[in-house]
């Protein structure tokens, strides 16, 4: 099923092999969730007007981009504990209970 109308169509004939394999599989989607083709279609010449097209990847987070995040915050959390372990023993101190 072609969801696209002529003009959505020209604007993806105009585009780069990427932008518009991109586009093009927007349309698959667009027809899975049911959007009209008018819709759909004024949202594609809207990105090739607008030169709005994502760039490759750009919207896709992939697992190497948290490399090394997770043990950051374990990290962060085995400090943090091990901070609040210190102030609860400093605050029990005698010389701090003697102070109160």
């Amino acid at each position: 099923m072609k969801l696209f109308n002529d003009q959505a169509l020209n604007a993806i004939s105009a585009m780069d092999s990427v932008d518009a394999s991109y586009c093009n599989k927007l349309e698959q989607r667009f027809a899975h969730m049911g959007i009209s083709s008018k819709v759909a279609s004024d949202a594609i010449c809207t990105l090739a007007q607008e030169d709005a097209v994502p760039q490759s990847g750009s919207w896709a987070a992939t697992p190497a981009m948290f490399k090394g995040i997770f043990a950051r915050k374990a990290k962060s959390q085995k400090a943090q504990s091990t901070q609040n372990i210190a102030l609860d023993e400093l605050l029990s101190s005698p010389e701090v209970l003697a102070a109160e």
